[in-house]
């Protein structure tokens, strides 16, 4: 698909072409672990699979106007007759599904607050009974139950009909989710903090959600159900962010640790014994502290930030201990005259001076040798030929 670039004062407009149904796969997408999948009007409006078998069942409620959510709304107690059915057909299975409205305004009301309250069995009973006093009078008369409006009579008579360890089950896990206002930067801010840099949010957000639109409209015309995979959507958005991106290093957020926060490594960490065990000098030792900890804070920034992906952190540290097995072989047989605790001290000066880029970025003159330093804190990796044993004897 042809990306097509946008300017600010064109977004409004672009995102009019895009159903909430599709700004809502899009979050989901975002914000799902990796090996889940998400779908929409397949079982519901939009349904997010997890890869340990869990299902998130979401009906999707737009609204300019009036409160979709009321006591006696028809979107209210619609979705509560659909997912009782689902899962009398087995559609749904009880134990193992979230139960959410999402609307794109924040609505509530007595009865959906207290169905997204009820967070056990009980609260979820006491909440049902509530509902019914409310709408149908108090048993056994019911003396209002032939005053609710025919448009939610079938749904509402469903819903307190049916037996109760079902209904409360669903109420149980049930929750109501809803938009600042605007869905389209509340997903806006989620991407911020997921993916993408500052500077290109619009460009990648107008591409994340052409994209799965794209992907959705072509199942359904094949008559396939709609489903994307979170694997394949990271996937295409990281790409795109790297196609765009013009940043050529990741700023860091780390500054120099102080002298308590040095004490305490030198006194505590393994990867400081590491470097003890080759005979590295006390301003050895403060470079490899202070290298670890920023490398440490700038790994869980980034993360936060979603500068830089769980996976690709994984593939990074896989890197590294590549290039440590290597660069330790080529001692092993290149030089095999320098005694063990040499051969420790120039693999850990060959693996400090390793340039490795995170993202397709460069990095931090810290954060590689960091990396280096939590593997060996770890005991993935070690400098002394015979370190595991050196560590026991300590």
């Amino acid at each position: 698909m042809k990306t097509i670039q946008k300017t600010l004062s064109q977004a409004p407009g672009q995102d009019l072409g895009y159903s909430l149904q599709t700004t809502r796969m899009v979050a989901w997408l975002l914000e799902s672990e990796l090996g889940s999948t998400v779908s929409r009007e397949v079982f519901e409006d939009v349904v997010v699979d997890t890869a340990d078998g869990y299902r998130i069942a979401e009906q999707v409620k737009s609204t300019m106007v009036g409160n979709t959510v009321s006591d006696r709304a028809v979107n209210l107690w619609r979705p509560f007759s659909i997912w009782i059915n689902a899962v009398k057909q087995g559609d749904l299975q009880l134990k193992k599904t979230k139960f959410k409205i999402y609307v794109s305004q924040p609505k509530t009301g007595d009865i959906v607050r207290s169905f997204s309250r009820a967070n056990s069995f009980e609260q979820a009973r006491s909440a049902l009974t509530e509902a019914k006093n409310n709408l149908w009078g108090t048993a056994p008369d019911f003396s209002l139950k032939s005053k609710v409006a025919d448009t939610i009579e079938p749904y509402v008579s469903n819903v307190f009909e049916t037996d109760e360890n079902i209904v409360c089950g669903i109420i149980e896990a049930f929750s109501l989710d809803c938009s600042s206002g605007s869905p389209h930067m509340d997903l806006k801010a989620s991407m911020g903090k997921k993916l993408v840099p500052p500077e290109i949010i619009d460009e990648t957000l107008d591409y994340a959600l052409g994209w799965v639109k794209e992907q959705t409209d072509i199942l359904l015309e094949q008559k396939e159900p709609a489903i994307v995979s979170v694997d394949k959507f990271r996937s295409n958005v990281t790409s795109f962010v790297q196609k765009h991106d013009h940043r050529t290093i990741l700023a860091s957020f780390a500054k120099d640790p102080n002298q308590e926060e040095i004490e305490t490594d030198l006194k505590l960490k393994t990867y400081v014994r590491q470097l003890e065990i080759i005979d590295c000098n006390y301003d050895g030792k403060i470079r490899a502290v202070t290298d670890f900890l920023k490398a440490s804070v700038d790994r869980t920034r980034w993360g936060e930030k979603g500068w830089v992906l769980d996976s690709t952190f994984d593939e990074f540290e896989d890197g590294l201990v590549r290039t440590w097995t290597n660069r330790k072989r080529k001692i092993d047989i290149g030089l095999p005259h320098m005694d063990d605790i040499e051969k420790g001290q120039y693999l850990y000066a060959d693996c400090s001076d390793h340039k490795a880029k995170l993202e397709g970025l460069e990095v931090p003159n810290h954060f590689t040798p960091g990396s280096f330093h939590a593997l060996s804190d770890e005991e993935v990796v070690g400098w002394h030929p015979d370190y595991k044993d050196k560590l026991k004897m300590l």
